[in-house]
């Protein structure tokens, strides 16, 4: 009793904490539905949003949106666009002197951030104004407005709320955004109008609901705005008074009745709920360090619940996107999950294994209508549209290729944190489908090293014959690097059909057996070992085993160069084959390190030769491509910039082969040389190795794992 006692004090000390406020830059003010920079990130760096709901908000940046939480953001299924600049501004007014409160003349105001929800204080001498915006469900916002009266004397207020959509999206000027409005005695409604526009925005039956918890009369005005008024509201001396209104996105109507009409009562006990889970996720994944390492943490814990989306059209359960903010990352990847999911783990295990199973929901079987010669893989991507093969109208769904085999490391981590044997046994079988798919669909000449490649699909067909540009394409992506220099096509790369005991064919592979491939297949058959002891599946257990030594010395003994001292993919011709030397070292040369399948020579050489500022230990380390290889150029996506899982299973693997002062001191480099790593900054898709700029996408989920995980590992103490 007394240790749960300390745990919610502690708890709360750190969701109430400064350390804790403004983590990300939440201000700003939209201008219109879509206004991205040149790279495809909204304008407005960061958005708050909680609970898997698919609306955020941010807080205003000028004095005349004081009173408001700017937005919404909404994301119409597959790209987040804003509704307004602000939906719900509240205006005051004293009945007894007839003045309004002028937000930006209070004496003291507050506009900041917590870690459960966006808020704003104003102080007056005889009135302090409190406006504080959480989650009370996966569909809903609540805005808590408190008033509360320093005088002597009683008080009597009217709160007016008022706000206006966007009209159109500035790339359809002909689409109209909202189909009708509709009120009633507390709230009112926008029907957003459909459409399909496959790469802008789609909506099928969505809407936008306000709603107020006093009495209000509500005013419909031009361009589809409102105003809510409530009548006189007092205040008696020396006491507060506190009104709820709640925002609410649909995707359907089916969710909107799902949902029913709001419940103030209820309310109030799911915001505390929220607040109490936020106290524990904070208790769980954070523990000791600098303060600024403790606040890069909640700044991870929180980048990564923004980007939760709860289930909606295909996705069946609560995932983690990429990026909220980044127009094409609002659907679930294969690789990015199991690293979401690992750091999940430390803090929400129940959002982690939902975050592997929004995923498993769509591995393929034997009986499957498109690829059932795919039984056992995943989609690379899946969206809230299914594609048209899949009877859907996405764009961005995609089944050309599969991603690296990472899953059985993300359900062994998950088992790590939360000993739920139960979830182990749930996807030992799938694992186990989804790890053999790599031998039959994708080693092409069965020796055991496997190569990327690409499944059967229409744009794998050109004019009746293989697109080769296309099926080199989709193998890069399935190795996730998908520009490295080791993909370029110089020709002399060959794509190969691979077929099924019938001779029919079943997939594609590139003549390269790559390393990284090869490596995480060894650590699944460890992991795979493992999860079957635990079931007592000894004989099973030890197959595993056998197979990961016989891989192990085959990464060891074929896939190493004793000259220049690393590891490289393997390009074959028939019997004929030769290290990938010409392409210059890449970051995945690291990863036998990492999953133990290196010599301790051949990681002692690779420490020495290779860890060098001219080479991987750069200002930030692990590069994707070593900065003395003539293809290195530090900006060009997996050219140069720094990945931060790759440079984290670098530094894993120099921690397991025992370089732990040089695993440290690397880490402690990257968060304290990263841009805006340990600032109010949004956590970037990549970075600079050299300069340590932010790059690309912002808000990225998988760097905010990567940044969790290094400070579990190295900077917890």
């Amino acid at each position: 009793m007394l240790s749960c006692l300390l745990l919610c004090v502690s708890s709360l000390a750190a969701l109430d904490s400064v350390e804790y406020r403004d983590l990300l830059p939440y201000q700003g003010t939209p201008v219109s539905m879509e206004e991205r920079d040149e790279q495809g990130n909204l304008k407005i760096a960061s958005t708050y949003v909680d609970k898997g709901a698919w609306h955020g908000f941010h807080l205003p940046d000028t004095p005349d949106y004081y009173g408001s939480f700017t937005g919404p953001l909404f994301i119409a299924q597959e790209y987040s666009l804003h509704l307004s600049d602000s939906m719900q501004k509240l205006t005051l007014e004293d009945l007894i002197t007839g003045k309004v409160l002028d937000f930006s003349q209070a004496e003291q105001s507050r506009i900041y951030s917590k870690p459960d929800g966006l808020y704003q204080e104003f102080d007056w001498p005889n009135i302090s104004v409190s406006l504080s915006l959480n989650y009370s469900d996966n569909r809903t916002s609540v805005v808590t407005t408190r008033l509360v009266n320093h005088s002597g004397e009683d008080q009597q207020w009217r709160l007016t709320w008022s706000g206006t959509p966007f009209q159109s999206h500035p790339k359809l000027d002909q689409y109209k955004l909202i189909k009708r409005v509709d009120s009633w005695s507390n709230g009112v409604a926008w029907q957003l109008n459909p459409i399909m526009d496959t790469w802008n925005i789609q909506l099928a039956d969505a809407s936008f609901e306000l709603w107020f918890s006093p009495k209000t009369e509500i005013t419909l005005g031009e361009h589809n705005g409102y105003s809510a008024q409530t009548e006189a509201l007092s205040v008696k001396a020396g006491q507060s008074l506190e009104v709820l209104s709640a925002q609410r996105y649909f995707h359907t109507q089916q969710e909107r009745l799902a949902h029913g009409d709001i419940d103030w009562a209820k309310q109030k006990q799911l915001l505390a709920e929220n607040r109490l889970l936020w106290q524990q996720r904070l208790s769980k994944g954070i523990d000791q360090g600098k303060p600024e390492f403790r606040k890069l943490a909640a700044k991870s814990i929180v980048t990564l619940l923004h980007n939760w989306r709860s289930p909606a059209g295909a996705i069946k359960h609560d995932a983690v996107t990429p990026s909220i903010t980044y127009k094409w990352f609002n659907g679930v990847w294969a690789w990015d999950s199991w690293k979401q999911a690992v750091a999940l783990s430390y803090f929400d295990p129940e959002l982690a294994k939902s975050n592997v199973l929004s995923m498993f929901d769509y591995q393929f079987t034997a009986q499957d209508k498109v690829r059932p010669q795919d039984a056992g893989n995943l989609p690379d991507a899946i969206f809230y549209n299914r594609d048209p093969a899949r009877d859907g109208e996405g764009g961005n769904w995609n089944e050309r290729n599969g991603k690296p085999p990472l899953a059985a490391w993300a359900v062994w981590e998950i088992y790590q944190q939360s000993q739920d044997l139960s979830f182990v046994k749930l996807m030992y079988p799938k694992l186990v489908a989804y790890h053999s798919w790599w031998y039959r669909n994708r080693d092409h000449n069965g020796n055991g090293l496997a190569e990327y490649g690409a499944n059967l699909h229409p744009a794998h067909l050109k004019n009746g014959q293989l697109n080769r540009e296309a099926i080199i394409e989709a193998a890069a992506w399935e190795s996730g690097m998908d520009n490295a220099p080791r993909f370029d096509d110089d020709g002399s790369v060959q794509v190969l059909e691979n077929r099924n005991k019938q001779g029919e064919v079943i997939g594609y592979s590139l003549s390269q057996e790559s390393v990284d491939l090869n490596a995480y297949l060894f650590a699944e058959k460890m992991i795979l070992a493992k999860m079957a002891k635990l079931q007592h599946l000894d004989k099973q257990s030890s197959e595993w085993a056998a197979q990961a030594d016989k891989l192990k010395t085959q990464i060891q003994t074929q896939m190493f160069d004793e000259e220049t001292g690393f590891f490289y993919d393997i390009r074959f011709d028939g019997k004929e084959s030769h290290l990938l030397i010409g392409a210059g070292k890449g970051v995945e040369g690291w990863l036998p390190l990492w999953a133990g399948a290196a010599t301790e020579e051949q990681a002692k050489i690779m420490v020495k030769r290779q860890l060098t500022d001219k080479q991987f230990a750069t200002k930030i380390p692990f590069p994707t491509v070593s900065a003395d290889s003539p293809n290195f150029a530090a900006t060009q996506y997996w050219r140069g910039p720094v990945w931060l899982d790759q440079a984290l299973f670098g530094l894993l693997g120099l921690e397991k082969y025992g370089y732990h002062s040089e695993a440290e001191t690397l880490a402690r480099r990257l968060v304290e040389q990263g841009d805006g790593i340990l600032s109010q900054a949004p956590i970037r898709e990549n970075y600079d190795p050299l300069t340590g700029d932010g790059l690309h996408c912002t808000n990225f989920s998988w760097s905010a794992s990567v940044l969790l995980l290094i400070y579990q590992q190295w900077l917890n103490k």
